[in-house]
């Protein structure tokens, strides 16, 4: 930081929850930018963080940058950020940012929590819960993930799901038996899985990405092709678009945001329109 001329007090998060703290005191420190050094679970505390005051948009003290430093790094991804740290350095202390959308999250039982990547309902959030804390050693780097996933998937049966769906059209309920409902705000999830491609960080509106009844077979042969978007046109996965949805259905379902454990259904989520600033570089700058 001193090489490159920026004089900014560096704080080093102790714990978990830590840097969510940090970054709700730091407006009223009189803060106007908070770099996370980290990765999408510590850039999910600094957006709770940031929501903690209410004020969204332009009327926020605070804005953040992002210098990745984690493992999956998907919002680095959405916003065309690079991934070289010193690259994403200059970007994190620049002038330019934009708006982007930020969700909301609520259950029954009075919790709420902000995500601004993705959430899933179902087989995914079944991962992130084992992942989730103390991981075994052979459960550790993209190999163990892999694992990991697999027997889950052994065990896993799909869930029934009732979607009730805030769109242009009015309120849109469906029913289905899925393997997973994975609601984005970005194309990113999982450490670069495309899992809604047409997804926009923008738009005021969640992409979804509803994989069905697939059987085991199905679902291994799918899943990795979810790197590249290739289970787009998959005659059992749908996508669809809503500002709000709400999640009813087999209580068991499980459900993550931006990979972290919350619970299980019923819930309810919804898009915040362009309640956070990011810094982001020149138009044009991509992930590398």
């Amino acid at each position: 930081m001193a090489e490159h001329g920026h004089d900014a007090p560096l704080v080093e998060t102790r714990e978990r929850g830590h840097a969510e703290r940090l970054v709700a005191a730091a407006g009223n420190l009189g803060h106007d930018r908070v770099v996370i050094v980290g990765g999408d679970g510590t850039v999910h505390e600094a957006v709770n963080g940031a929501m903690a005051d209410g004020q969204l948009g332009a009327s926020a003290r605070t804005s953040i940058g992002i210098v990745p430093a984690g493992s999956g790094n998907d919002l680095v991804r959405d916003l065309l950020l690079p991934m070289d740290p010193m690259g994403a350095l200059a970007i994190a202390f620049g002038q330019q940012e934009r708006a982007i959308d930020v969700a909301r999250a609520d259950d029954t039982r009075g919790r709420t929590r902000h995500f601004v990547v993705a959430g899933g309902v179902g087989f995914d959030a079944q991962v992130a819960h084992v992942m989730f804390g103390h991981r075994l050693p052979w459960q550790k780097g993209r190999a163990g993930y892999f694992l990991s996933t697999f027997i889950e998937l052994m065990r896993f049966r799909n869930r029934q799901l009732v979607l009730t769906l805030s769109t242009d059209q009015g309120e849109v309920r469906t029913e289905h038996l899925s393997l997973l409902v994975a609601f984005a705000n970005g194309p990113y999830l999982g450490g670069g899985m495309q899992i809604c491609p047409g997804a926009e960080l923008a738009d005021g509106l969640f992409d979804l990405c509803v994989a069905g009844d697939l059987s085991r077979t199905e679902a291994l042969r799918l899943l990795p092709g979810m790197y590249k978007g290739a289970h787009v046109g998959h005659p059992k996965v749908e996508f669809l678009r809503a500002a709000s949805v709400r999640f009813e259905g087999d209580t068991d379902a499980l459900v993550h945001l931006d990979g972290e454990p919350f619970g299980n259904i019923p819930l309810e989520v919804t898009v915040l329109p362009s309640a956070l600033r990011v810094a982001v570089g020149e138009s044009g700058t991509v992930a590398s």
